[in-house]
């Protein structure tokens, strides 16, 4: 069993709380196959116990084991796959044809009457897409106002963003405390909210009116230290502009 891979299987035991857990180590396989069954708890922000529960909800007797499988498949992970290429270039593809078919009419919509529209980068990569989307937008005359900063910064801007405008969230994970705050306070200025994030099942999501999810491709290397792509994000801000252009082709 693959920890990451295969716990769809298991999806019907899991609660947001151990998805929340299995998500994190997706993104940090290598460091949570040292750490101990606090450090975990620490980093998850939840109990040992709970540790422990989301073990034993995956088919192991306990951590130990989990974390035994977790070291077994960092030391099988460290080979750059042969089709490597072919395998991001899927990835690409799946990308453009889920964007195909998404109805975006809302999300275009919530764009044209918006007063003013935010869009706010929760990382360094999320705000290099950020600073994208807000320049592709300047070709459709949707000028947009971006933030860039921590919770802070955010927090001070928030009052004075109002209900007749809206906000775009980017985030891998959803679950970045500066984009969930964010998003909060957002809320309740009956904002417009739109998120941008890697997985369905997260609290910023949750948190907005609308949603894109677009799947990375993540690359493992003989170093310890593997590659997540991000052109994937790119490629959807492009789409999603193009969706607008038709959309206000078609309101002229």
């Amino acid at each position: 069993m693959n920890i990451t891979e295969d716990a769809g299987q298991y999806l019907n035991r899991l609660s947001e709380t151990d998805i929340q857990i299995l998500n994190y180590i997706r993104h940090n396989k290598q460091a949570c196959s040292r750490y101990t069954i606090e450090a975990l708890a620490a980093k998850c922000n939840v109990s040992r116990t709970t540790i422990l529960r989301f073990a034993q909800k995956l088919g192991f007797s306990g951590f130990s084991e989990m974390k035994v499988r977790l070291k077994l498949e960092c030391e099988q992970s460290k080979k750059l796959p042969d089709n490597v290429l072919e395998l991001v270039c899927g990835d690409y593809q799946k990308l453009t044809e889920d964007m195909l078919e998404k109805d975006c009419e809302d999300i275009c919509r919530t764009l044209h009457v918006a007063d003013k529209v935010f869009v706010y980068g929760t990382g360094a990569s999320q705000t290099n897409v950020a600073r994208e989307l807000q320049r592709a937008f300047l070709s459709a005359r949707r000028y947009m106002y971006l933030l860039e900063g921590t919770q802070h910064e955010t927090g001070l801007v928030s009052d004075t963003i109002g209900e007749n405008d809206a906000a775009i969230i980017i985030s891998l994970t959803g679950e970045s405390e500066s984009g969930v705050q964010f998003a909060k306070a957002l809320k309740l200025r009956g904002v417009d909210l739109i998120s941008i994030t890697k997985f369905k099942n997260n609290t910023l999501a949750r948190l907005s009116d609308h949603n894109l999810y677009v799947n990375t491709s993540n690359v493992d290397s003989v170093f310890s230290q593997g590659y997540e792509t991000t052109a994937h994000f790119f490629i959807a801000v492009e789409m999603l502009l193009l969706k607008y252009l038709r959309y206000l082709q078609s309101h002229m």
